[in-house]
């Protein structure tokens, strides 16, 4: 996948306080349970000149589909992270460093998106979510409850509190 986050930075090494602003959009596709992002980052910043290095400031952003672990109800919302990184010569741990001259935001970027899913969705804080026996939404209809179902193995777990 080709990425138009690549920001050359060769003239801020060695100059601390020099910056490169930056934008540019690339295809993603993360997945956090239920939480997908599937399409377009939007990622907007500035690369600063550092003594022997280049950091990256940025903000990113990403239209993601989520499902309420409640309810199971759908919605699109648009996920907003920041993040920032520095580079060196030397590749870090996440093997993101300097390479012939430029540096990739889109790693960096991604990661920061990706920490920024919702790992248990709500529709609302509030949520009511569905009948564990009939599967009622809760929140639209009210459930009549339901009657002792006498062949549940656990019937019998029951004489044990009524006492």
């Amino acid at each position: 996948m080709t990425s138009d986050l690549k920001v050359p930075i060769h003239d801020l090494i060695g100059a601390p306080g020099k910056q490169r602003p930056f934008a540019g959009r690339q295809a993603v596709h993360l997945r956090l349970g239920e939480s997908v992002i599937d399409g377009p980052m939007t990622v907007e910043g500035v690369v600063t000149g550092l003594i022997d290095a280049v950091q990256a400031h940025f903000a990113v952003s990403g239209l993601a589909h989520l499902s309420c672990t409640r309810c199971l109800a759908g919605w699109d919302e648009t996920i907003t992270a920041h993040g920032e990184q520095v580079y060196r010569r030397v590749a870090d741990e996440d093997g993101y460093g300097i390479v012939d001259g430029e540096v990739d935001v889109s790693g960096p970027a991604q990661d920061e998106l990706a920490l920024s899913l919702p790992i248990v969705p709500l529709c609302k804080p509030e949520c009511k979510g569905l009948c564990p026996t009939c599967g009622t939404d809760l929140n639209t209809e009210p459930c009549d409850g339901h009657g002792e179902d006498p062949d549940s193995p656990f019937a019998v777990l029951r004489d044990l509190f009524d006492s």
